[in-house]
């Protein structure tokens, strides 16, 4: 996917739903909900690192977990892990990457993908949905639409973890904001980015 048009799209979406008072900063997930804002910007920050961390290592250690649970082998294992995950990290299946490759997959993944999705399928479509559909409502919408258009637009596989990323990303913006989403996000392709990675490594 080439993320420099839609991500200046999403950008000035943003600005011009600010600009012409469509939805408040707040409702946009740009300021610190009052739980935050109560404890400080510091401890705000921890918190968002603590997202980040927590959902790499769900992406991490989980299909490394199920696979060994199921009882493939460690050759199988990694074999697994190169065909899904350095793949979908490196769109290609020959490893070891490039060294340059690598630092910029890890720049996509964890900065420019999570803020090219969660600009329109938080910040733009949670305020919109909330004013028709209850939080639980918005999640469930916000998790579909994240499924379909990995699936149909990016030509991912129907996998539901597509799904269960969407709504969890919009609980996390409807928890603390576009940077809690962000973080998520961020962390979840760190995680797969990291597992892809060492698979081309290790022997």
């Amino acid at each position: 996917m080439v993320y420099g048009p839609t991500l200046v799209i999403n950008s000035v979406s943003l600005i011009v739903a600010l600009r012409c008072k469509l939805f408040t900063p707040a409702e946009l997930g740009l300021r610190r909900p009052a739980w935050a804002m109560r404890h400080g910007r510091a401890w705000f920050v921890l918190v968002l690192f603590a997202v980040f961390i927590a959902a790499a290592l769900v992406d991490f250690v989980t299909p490394l977990a199920t696979m060994t649970a199921s009882g493939m082998a460690y050759e199988e294992i990694v074999e697994h892990v190169r065909h899904h995950e350095y793949r979908y990290t490196y769109g290609r299946l020959a490893p070891p990457p490039p060294a340059w490759n690598i630092g910029l997959e890890f720049l996509k993944a964890v900065v420019i993908a999570p803020l090219d999705e969660e600009l329109p399928y938080r910040a733009l479509f949670i305020p919109v949905a909330l004013a028709k559909l209850s939080r639980s409502n918005t999640a469930l919408a916000s998790g579909a639409i994240f499924f379909l258009v990995h699936w149909l637009a990016y030509g991912a596989e129907p996998h539901p973890a597509y799904f269960l990323s969407g709504w969890l990303f919009a609980w996390a913006f409807m928890w603390a904001g576009l940077p809690a989403a962000l973080a998520a996000h961020g962390g979840v392709n760190f995680g797969i980015a990291m597992l892809g990675t060492l698979s081309a490594f290790v022997r």
